[in-house]
């Protein structure tokens, strides 16, 4: 009697030929168990087939034996199979096969030979969850990024347009040329949208409660009133070198006022 597909393990002691009449009849055991993947609460489904053939072992000790190696079989699957998606069935199925010839509970004197075989199965709607949960985690870093860009946006407009009402009316037109009978209308908007001084890193550093006034006010507001012109200007001419003709424009606009003021 000669087996076919058997694998034979290194280090195990050779049976002679004779011995044929002490060989115990071949073991053929089918069983399924579900498999971990690599998609968090998803399984592959497996149908196993195990075939052992003997040396001369005694029933009660094939029976032990079957159940250890079925228990050995579905613990090295498992941890094999997680590392595959849903997608990989076909890789992970090759990957087992491999595996489970090669399991280390096969080797001991009684096994002559064995042969493991494996087929995966998986439900058509897990494989679609398992496809769409792959494409959200690159989805939600472009997500990420595009949300990343429009708040740099927001930011920009923040900093470099809403800051002075005559700018925002400018930015708008230029956006929109062939509506300038809104103009009015779009500046009110845009009036309710500038950005609070203190919001801008610029010439009022206000400290948010409202109570105090700014470093810039304190500073220019203890100078002689003969002083203050000259001072505006050199801090405006220090802005506009910083590329910050805006902020320049407010200072002079905001002192002049506080000068016309105090003239009255």
């Amino acid at each position: 009697m000669t087996f076919f597909g058997f694998g034979s393990r290194r280090g195990r002691p050779s049976i002679p030929s004779w011995s044929i009449a002490f060989r115990a009849p071949d073991s053929q055991i089918d069983f399924e168990a579900r498999l971990p993947s690599r998609n968090e609460g998803l399984w592959f489904g497996a149908r196993f087939s195990l075939e052992v053939a003997w040396n001369g072992a005694g029933s009660s000790d094939r029976a032990r034996m079957l159940a250890e190696f079925q228990r050995r079989i579905i613990r090295s699957a498992s941890e094999r199979s997680a590392d595959f998606s849903l997608g990989d069935m076909g890789v992970a199925e090759a990957e087992l096969r491999c595996a489970l010839f090669d399991e280390e509970a096969f080797d001991r004197a009684e096994v002559r030979g064995h042969m493991v075989t494996v087929a995966l199965a998986v439900d058509e709607e897990d494989m679609s969850l398992a496809k769409e949960l792959e494409l959200l985690g690159p989805r939600k870093e472009i997500q990420a990024a595009v949300h990343r860009g429009r708040m740099e946006r927001v930011r920009e407009l923040q900093r470099d347009v809403l800051v002075d009402s005559v700018l925002a009316r400018v930015w708008w037109f230029e956006q929109h040329p062939d509506q300038l009978d809104r103009i009015s209308e779009a500046g009110e908007m845009l009036d309710e949208m500038l950005t609070p001084p203190e919001q801008v890193g610029g010439i009022v550093n206000g400290d948010g409660d409202g109570d105090r006034d700014s470093t810039m006010d304190v500073f220019l507001a203890g100078l002689e009133e003969w002083e203050r012109p000259a001072m505006v200007d050199r801090l405006a001419s220090i802005l506009e070198g910083f590329e910050r003709a805006d902020l320049a424009e407010r200072l002079r606009r905001q002192w002049a006022r506080a000068g016309a003021e105090a003239g009255a």
